[in-house]
């Protein structure tokens, strides 16, 4: 499946599920990428322990796909080209110098 397909399905889950049923705003949706990824620190605080949801992965793997089914899921309710942005970010940032001229982070 490449990343049009997992939009696409992702979406059609989250307004199955009734997570489009009223207009929200793009800072909320945003807001709630940055939350799943708060939550994945405080996974890591607390030493990374399984999903209770997931077992079979960590609380974090469980945060970050949380994270990227949001991403997912607005890219598409916005008609968003996520795979092809992502392809372009990645070939940009290949041809980038060592630490993109010696940023500290």
């Amino acid at each position: 499946m490449n990343i049009s397909d997992w939009q696409r399905d992702v979406h059609e889950t989250a307004r199955e599920h009734g997570w489009w049923d009223r207009s929200r705003s793009t800072g909320e949706v945003l807001m709630l990428m940055v939350t799943e990824l708060a939550e994945a620190m405080e996974a890591y605080r607390i030493g990374n322990p399984p999903s209770e949801k997931i077992p079979r992965f960590t609380q974090i793997e469980e945060e970050l796909a949380d994270c990227l089914i949001r991403m997912l899921d607005f890219a598409a309710a916005e008609g968003l080209d996520l795979e092809g942005a992502l392809a372009a970010k990645a070939a940009y940032n290949a041809s980038r110098p060592y630490r993109h001229g010696d940023k500290l982070a």
